[in-house]
């Protein structure tokens, strides 16, 4: 009965004292940011009460002695100290609580019972490296600060969908903790992880006393990032300097979430230690100047997950040249860089490439392969402005062609003329600067030189004689001498062999037009005898033509020529016919027109069979005679004089008349 009187009066004051004005904080929860043995201690709780003129003290009481070891004042603060010297024995029970004050009135939050020793949190884990390949996110974390291992839980999704969680532990002997999180590929992830300390397990049996630290950032997962795409190189010459406006497109939405950031890496300066510059950027541009050397730059694209590898941009030296003056002397103070390198071939860079800063012309000249073509460049730096003063291949000695020019061909060769043609002696077997060809030309007795310019190939022979034969020799020649003959043999035509070189060009197209001429012509027959058929011939078996009076009468006569008579009735007038058009069989109602040449293809064919004579001519009635069958027998019909009835076929227009004296029964 009294145990519920007390509680009854606790209610009672707490709340007067709440309808008064004073609301208790929460628990204060206590804790140290590592397991090391010296570190201090930190206690917090929320406010509740949101007047100003309110304080704070805390109190901390040995749960098995009942006496208290601090009491500590924090003002209007929510949080206070605690040095470690204060609590003493950090592994007994403690009791905990704090008490507010607002003006006369106190307060006290709920009471804790910890173990000191085991309030360890950490503090939130800090990403640090992040890779993502081939669908792996491979991560790198901080370590705490008593480098212990340590508990981690992780959590990731895709965006605006639902958290997955994982835990992990760590070891005590790593240098960064890591994990490895399989994610899908072309999908980008958000993810947060917290850690929590491994405590003694004898003394830390309550798992309401460990603490997790709080969660990290969430951190946006992008998609591997692909290989930087230059889209634009710009150059600009002007007096020894080229000026380099390089531009690349922008990465996909996907691959830069969270940002990407770009590293390049120059080398435009030879004698600069380091040669290579290295510049970060987030713009996608960036401009340079350089010298007519050769420059290289590199690009690599990072974002949060990765690096994609570097995109390498060669920009060449400008084109060589095949000779020059003497080289030019730098007499003003400014810094000079002079680039030197054997030619392989000749003609191309090698990749051993020398440069010297104190150096002169006369010092690397000394030094080279002899008989061998080198290439220099002689740079200044001006105000950082680079420039490129001087350029020319060079000799430390020279020799004389060790090969004549190659593929020596005579052609256009005419009664009096012709033209030579040769491929230049290559560079490596020239051992020196070539100066001229010299050319050769022996026949009749006589013999000429010619100098060619050493850039020249072909050379015309002039003021030959007709049907001569003559020998064409030709041989480079440098300073130090002239190399071997390339020799070539021909004829020139007799004068009466006719045309020229450009008559035979007009006769051939001449030619060529009359060929496409009667291949045009046959083409265009045969295209026309597929579009119009040709007319054939009417064909009519006459074994099948028969009288139903005398099946016996089949005999014909081969004749050159046949008259077709007209019977009729003398008691009627006759009709007048145009003998040029027709023939009249009037005595059987028969009438054959003979159609000239041309066919109206709209004309329809009708059937023989709907004749009412069943003696039709003969096809091939042509130089025969048509016999007619006797006797006739008329019978009454219905038919009216004078009807007629027509058919075409094959070729042939026959009409077919009946008149009332031939009204017979076929």
């Amino acid at each position: 009965m009294g145990m519920r009187v007390a509680v009854l009066l606790l209610v009672v004051s707490v709340s007067l004292t709440e309808a008064a004005g004073c609301i208790p904080t929460t628990s204060p929860w206590c804790y140290k940011n590592s397991t090391l043995p010296e570190e201090d201690f930190m206690c917090k709780w929320d406010k509740r009460n949101p007047k100003e003129n309110q304080t704070h003290t805390l109190f901390i009481r040995d749960s098995e002695k009942k006496s208290f070891i601090m009491c500590a004042k924090s003002g209007n603060h929510s949080e206070k100290y605690i040095p470690l010297e204060e609590l003493g024995n950090t592994k007994r029970n403690t009791d905990v609580w704090v008490q507010t004050q607002v003006d006369n009135l106190t307060c006290n939050s709920s009471k804790i019972s910890v173990i000191f020793e085991c309030l360890v949190k950490y503090s939130a884990p800090q990403i640090t490296r992040m890779k993502r390949s081939a669908g792996i996110l491979s991560l790198k974390l901080d370590k705490p600060k008593d480098n212990k291992s340590v508990k981690y839980e992780i959590r990731w999704r895709e965006r605006d969908s639902e958290w997955k969680n994982a835990t992990f532990e760590t070891e005590d002997s790593t240098i960064q903790d890591s994990y490895k999180l399989h994610l899908q590929k072309q999908k980008i992830y958000q993810i947060q992880l917290r850690r929590q300390a491994k405590l003694q397990p004898h003394l830390c049996k309550d798992s309401l006393q460990t603490l997790w630290s709080d969660w990290s950032p969430v951190v946006d997962v992008p998609l591997e990032i692909s290989l930087p795409l230059v889209r634009q190189l710009v150059e600009e010459w002007t007096n020894g300097t080229r000026h380099i406006n390089l531009t690349w497109d922008e990465p996909s939405a996907e691959e830069s979430v969270g940002g990407v950031w770009y590293k390049l890496n120059v080398s435009v300066w030879a004698c600069e230690k380091p040669k290579r510059k290295e510049k970060r950027t987030l713009d996608r541009t960036y401009k340079t100047s350089i010298t007519y050397s050769e420059a290289r730059i590199s690009i690599i694209a990072t974002n949060k997950v990765g690096s994609s590898p570097p995109r390498e941009i060669t920009i060449p030296a400008v084109k060589h040249l095949s000779n020059c003056d003497k080289p030019s002397n730098i007499t003003q103070n400014y810094q000079t860089c002079l680039e030197w390198y054997k030619l392989e071939n000749g003609e191309t860079r090698t990749s051993t490439v020398n440069s010297s800063g104190n150096a002169s012309f006369k010092d690397i000249e000394k030094g080279v392969e002899k008989f061998v073509r080198h290439y220099y460049f002689l740079h200044i730096m001006r105000k950082k402005h680079l420039q490129t003063v001087d350029m020319c291949p060079f000799y430390s000695e020279q020799g004389a062609p060790i090969e004549g020019p190659g593929n020596v061909n005579i052609s256009n060769v005419t009664h009096e003329s012709a033209v030579v043609s040769w491929l230049s002696i290559p560079v490596a077997e020239q051992r020196g600067f070539l100066l001229h060809h010299l050319i050769w030309i022996s026949g009749q007795g006589n013999t000429t030189l010619h100098e060619v310019q050493a850039n020249e190939t072909s050379f015309e022979i002039k003021k030959l004689h007709p049907g001569a034969s003559y020998t064409v020799s030709i041989a480079g020649e440098t300073m130090a001498g002239k190399g071997p003959n390339s020799t070539v043999n021909f004829e020139t035509h007799s004068e009466e062999m006719g045309l020229s070189w450009q008559e035979q060009t007009i006769l051939s197209v001449l030619v060529v037009a009359l060929l496409c001429t009667i291949i045009c012509s046959v083409a265009v027959k045969r295209f026309k005898s597929k579009l119009i058929p040709k007319v054939p011939s009417p064909v009519i078996d006459t074994s099948e033509i028969r009288c139903p009076q005398d099946q016996d009468l089949r005999q014909t006569e081969e004749v050159h020529e046949f008259v077709l008579l007209q019977r009729q009735d003398l008691s009627k007038p006759s009709e007048n016919v145009i003998p040029e058009q027709s023939t009249l069989l009037q005595g059987f109602g028969l009438v054959v027109f003979e159609e000239e040449d041309e066919v109206d293809e709209e004309d329809e064919v009708t059937d023989l069979s709907s004749m009412k004579s069943c003696c039709y001519p003969n096809p091939s009635y042509r130089g025969q005679t048509l016999q007619l069958p006797e006797p006739f027998h008329t019978t009454e019909s219905t038919l009216n004089d004078n009807d007629t009835e027509s058919t075409y076929r094959n070729g042939m227009f026959f009409e077919t008349r009946i008149l009332e004296c031939d009204k017979t029964s076929l």
